[in-house]
């Protein structure tokens, strides 16, 4: 069966236009759900729908479940190495073959640059070939504990693992967990965002042709969070969940997945020091790209600029001048450097954080909705920075997730340290000086899962990423991530022929 049904409907503008209807994927086969319902996703550039997607029940949701632990336990998959090499290899070579008319899907659905969802998707090609060579890489170890005593510690695939993933990065972040979740042998139950499941359901759908995934190993179902994804983290025949997106709703998947292994990733609000001796000409482009990256949409941007007092005027000029150069409008402009919010409601809640800064602080540049022909039906926001805003404002304390910037002045390094580490939240942070001995004594002062030096953005396969106190559990990449997605059995031997 198709991954989508073909239907004529009316779009948001006065024109006709054949749309997708987006199935579900279980045990391998598109079926449509048993509600009988559709949700629609737009773009957010001028409001069109793109496509439909099932809004699926509890019950859908629990075929899912059933098809992963059946393919879980009578397949040769967490068992077989090779196999999941194999498979994993061939994912990322349709990946790559597909990607340029994936990014363009992307862009339409999510509403990032083009530039950004070739960048995204290249990234995701080379994650599964690195998970395919960590499929044969989880090593235990043997310990000699007594005498007449042999003890195996291995490492064995949790089972079935429920991924909740979100839009901002929809296939990166989905492909995060997934790919080291299925190298290291288990099943998966995907509940994509309602906002990106066309773009998700499109990758699943190269997923479908990769014969050497068994049947019903991977299952995509849409739907309500509250409905679907709720089923999913609660369910007792899930081994796992993996969430990625806002705290509050990480907090209810935690509170539903209780006694379960669990992996979060959670806000943001990044600290990005600058101090007096940094090059400003590396400093400016780096932090311009590290808030207004994706509109400012992901949890590690870097929107909150701790400057030096004396070289505080000059670097706030400077980022003032490049954001107001950045060129905004729809992604698939090659120009383009910044496209649309997501949707209505992030709209709206960005906007009602850039009027509180209005309120508490200084606007330095942007603060309003573009208008005009090329911006009135999509949801685009000026690049904005703020500056003189109390160290307990919202806009300082709380995740906006959009394109705002809130610029911090500095004396000591201590000061420096102490506004860095003064939320609640650690997932990512950078700094930069030109002194060696500050940037170790300041990296290591840092409270959070990640610190760049004299840089930004820099994420590696191999390097693990995760968070700091409010920003997260557990961690993605690199050797642990695989691990995370792993549990521990010691085996232990006795030789002594009497008891």
């Amino acid at each position: 069966m198709p991954t989508l049904v073909e239907e004529r409907v009316e779009t948001t503008r006065p024109t006709t236009a054949i749309l997708k209807t987006y199935l579900n994927f279980i045990s391998g086969e598109w079926v449509p759900s048993g509600s009988g319902q559709t949700f629609s996703m737009i773009n957010p550039a001028n409001q069109t729908v793109i496509g439909k997607a099932q809004q699926s029940s509890k019950a859908d949701m629990e075929e899912a479940i059933d098809a992963a632990n059946f393919a879980i336990r009578n397949s040769d998959w967490k068992v077989d190495s090779a196999l999941r090499s194999r498979a994993l290899m061939e994912l990322s070579r349709l990946l790559t073959e597909n990607k340029e008319a994936l990014a363009r899907l992307y862009t339409i659905n999510n509403g990032k640059t083009i530039n950004e969802a070739r960048m995204e998707l290249t990234g995701c090609a080379d994650m599964l070939m690195y998970n395919a060579g960590m499929t044969r890489n989880v090593f235990g170890r043997t310990i000699d504990p007594a005498k007449n005593a042999l003890s195996l510690v291995v490492h064995e695939p949790v089972g079935v693992v429920g991924i909740i993933s979100p839009w901002n990065w929809p296939i990166v972040l989905m492909f995060r967990e997934m790919a080291p979740a299925l190298a290291a042998g288990n099943a998966i139950v995907l509940k994509p965002a309602s906002l990106t499941a066309a773009i998700s359901l499109e990758v699943v759908e190269l997923i479908s042709k990769v014969s050497a995934f068994p049947k019903g190993l991977i299952n995509a179902v849409t739907g309500a969070g509250s409905v679907v994804g709720e089923t999913l983290a609660a369910s007792p025949r899930v081994n796992m969940i993996s969430f990625t997106g806002d705290t509050s709703t990480g907090q209810r998947v935690a509170e539903l997945a209780a006694g379960k292994k669990i992996t979060l990733e959670l806000g943001g609000k990044s600290p990005n020091i600058v101090f007096e001796d940094a090059d400003l000409d590396k400093v400016i482009p780096a932090s311009i790209l590290a808030v207004f990256l994706t509109a400012g949409q992901l949890c590690m941007a870097g929107t909150r600029l701790l400057v030096q007092d004396t070289i505080f005027d000059e670097t706030v000029k400077r980022m003032k001048e490049a954001a107001e150069k950045l060129k905004v409008g729809n992604g698939l402009d090659e120009n383009v450097r910044m496209g649309p919010l997501v949707s209505q409601d992030q709209l709206d809640r960005v906007m009602s954080y850039i009027e509180l800064g209005k309120k508490e602080g200084k606007l330095v540049t942007g603060g309003n909705r573009l208008s005009g022909p090329e911006y009135d039906d999509g949801f685009f926001v000026a690049p904005t920075i703020f500056t003189g805003l109390p160290n307990n404002s919202r806009l300082v304390q709380e995740e906006i997730f959009g394109p705002v910037l809130v610029v911090q002045k500095f004396r000591t390094e201590a000061e420096a340290i102490e506004l860095a580490n003064g939320t609640k939240y650690g997932l990512a942070s950078a700094l930069w000086t030109r002194d060696v001995n500050r940037a170790i004594r300041v990296a290591k002062a840092m409270e959070a899962g990640t610190v760049w030096v004299n840089t930004y953005f820099k994420i590696y396969n191999q390097t693990e990423f995760g968070g700091y106190k409010a920003s997260g559990i557990g961690r993605a990449r690199g050797v642990d991530g695989v691990r995370e997605f792993t549990q521990l059995k010691h085996i232990n031997f006795d030789s002594n022929p009497t008891f």
